[in-house]
């Protein structure tokens, strides 16, 4: 059992690492895209920021890779619990969503034109900001979910449709996610100069609920 513990536990902080890398790599695409649009001073102001942000990044990953280190060392010594074990278990299927999830979290109404690419990106975003679940409209978003283009503008998530007006939630710590996708030169700033006539609203939420994945 606490073999099998162990296993999960090392399983899970490694599935982290991956989707954190591939997140990485996709949110830098959103900045490629507004770059032509930027002037000199926000252009500044957008580096400033992408090296804060893969500063943090770099944090996380490092983080990350000591747990698997620790939790590979705690198997390989016989010395992880069951209770750890279920604990570790518990967040992976959060983190998978296979369980529906409650909490505080922010919300992003999105009213105009909008792409599946953008979205795309808006949740990485989210993800690298600390959201634990996300969802769209009512349907919640996995870690292999994938969108594509609709009917009419719509979105399709996971071969669904989903047509606007877009409510985004995100569950996790509010002031931090909320401050990180609404600063200057963040993704909702970007999104306002690339969608000039779509109308963007982020606000926090103290209580949040979230459906399992369909």
């Amino acid at each position: 059992m606490r073999t099998s513990g162990g296993s999960i536990a090392v399983a899970a902080v490694a599935l982290f690492l991956g989707v954190l890398a591939v997140s990485q790599f996709r949110s830098q695409d959103v900045y490629s895209r507004s770059l032509q649009l930027e002037t000199p001073a926000s252009l500044t102001t957008l580096i400033a920021s992408l090296a804060d942000k893969n500063s943090a990044l770099r944090d996380e990953i490092f983080d990350l890779r000591v747990r698997v280190t620790a939790a590979s060392g705690s198997v390989s010594t016989g010395q992880f619990s069951l209770t750890e074990g279920e604990r570790q278990l518990g967040q992976l299927r959060v983190f998978a969503a296979q369980d529906a999830i409650t909490g505080q979290g922010i919300s992003v109404s999105i009213d105009g034109a909008f792409d599946e690419k953008a979205m795309s990106d808006l949740v990485n975003e989210l993800r690298n900001a600390g959201a634990e679940g996300i969802a769209i409209n009512d349907r919640r978003v996995g870690p292999r979910s994938w969108f594509a283009p609709g009917t009419q503008g719509a979105l399709a998530l996971d071969g669904t449709r989903l047509a606007g007006p877009w409510t985004v939630r995100a569950i996790g710590p509010a002031d931090v996610i909320f401050v990180a996708v609404t600063r200057t030169g963040g993704i909702v700033g970007q999104f306002e100069l690339i969608y000039r006539s779509t109308r963007f609203r982020v606000t926090k939420e103290s209580a949040l609920e979230l459906p399992p994945l369909r």
